[in-house]
This record gives structure tokens, C-alpha cells and sequence, in this order.
């Protein structure tokens, strides 16, 4: 297992995406939150602490994996409001993988009258199809990825840091969004 972002790279890149969202949304009266995934939890609560603006928390999703193990993908509909009533929605992604999940949830919440949707992702592979409105950093997509809330088979998730799992350097790696 190898570093690939520490602690401090996460928390700059956080409070700087922070920063972005309190501009981009200050005198906003609400906005709501989504949370996309299992491996989302601790990057959300590190961002929305950082966040100036009043908010709603919502839960959605389980786990996914790429390769050969089997996608767990639950968008549940009715853990949502019926409306967002023109409010501003963020969802909050660890990985922006297949973008799946994200482009079903976009339309759930346009349909459900989101003023604007907003989606935050710690990490997107290279060559995803969906582009993130903030990202903290680009990984290749072949990377599997543990710690800062991402696991593999619920362990590694308490690791401060980001690490692959590969015996390969993390080479060109280094970029942020």
C-alpha cells in the first residue's frame, strides 16, 4: 500500500473546494447535501464542516466496485424530499467512476425542481464521463484506491490518507482537478 494523498494534500484541497461553495452560494437560505456512497462519509464531513451556508443532509447509495465484484448501487427515491423547492442540491461523491448512480440522481433531483445541482467528488478517474463542478484530484482509472472513508472489504476506511494498492508508482497521479 502506498501514499498517494496525505492527510494535509485532502484537507488544502477540501478547503479549498469549501471555499468555492461558500462564495458560489453564499446568502443561499438552504441547500441540501447529498451523499453518494458508503466511502463519501468522511470526505462529506470534512467539506460541510468547512461550508458557511445552512444545511440539509441527505443519504443515499451503498458500495461500488469496479472489475470483477459485483456493483451494490441503491438510489432510494423516497429518502429524498418530494422537492427541493428550487433549493441548491450538492452531491458528495468519494469516486467518479461510471457516473451511473450520479446521472440518475441528477435527474431525480431536476425532476424534483433542484434550482441548481452541484456535484463535489474527492477523486474522478480520467476518463469518466461526467464532469465534476469540484474535484480534489484525478486518479487512473485502473487505480483501486483505499483510506479517507474508501475501503475494500470494509477495511482501510480510517486511513487518513488515500493509498493504492498497487506495487506500480503512483507516476502521474500528482494533479489535483
Amino acid at each position: 500500500m502506498d501514499l498517494l494523498y496525505s492527510a494535509k494534500a485532502i484537507e488544502e484541497r477540501i478547503s479549498d473546494i469549501a471555499s468555492h461553495l461558500n462564495k458560489e452560494l453564499k446568502g443561499t437560505s438552504i441547500v441540501h447535501i447529498i451523499v453518494m456512497m458508503n466511502g463519501s462519509f468522511i470526505f462529506a464531513a470534512d467539506l460541510v464542516r468547512k461550508l458557511s451556508i445552512p444545511t440539509v443532509i441527505h443519504f443515499v447509495g451503498g458500495s461500488y466496485f469496479e472489475g470483477s465484484i459485483k456493483y451494490e448501487i441503491g438510489l432510494k427515491a423516497e429518502s429524498l424530499p418530494s422537492s427541493f423547492a428550487n433549493a441548491p442540491v450538492i452531491i458528495i461523491e468519494d469516486i467518479l467512476a461510471t457516473c451511473t448512480s450520479s446521472i440518475k440522481l441528477r435527474q431525480l433531483l431536476a425532476d424534483r425542481q433542484a434550482k441548481e445541482i452541484i456535484l463535489v467528488s474527492l477523486l474522478k478517474r480520467q476518463k469518466t464521463a461526467l464532469s465534476p463542478n469540484h474535484c480534489a484530484f484525478t486518479i487512473p482509472n485502473e487505480m483501486f484506491v483505499v483510506g479517507y472513508g474508501m475501503d475494500l472489504d470494509g477495511r482501510y476506511r480510517e486511513l487518513k490518507g488515500v493509498y493504492h494498492l498497487s506495487s506500480a508508482p503512483a507516476g502521474s497521479t500528482s494533479g489535483s482537478c
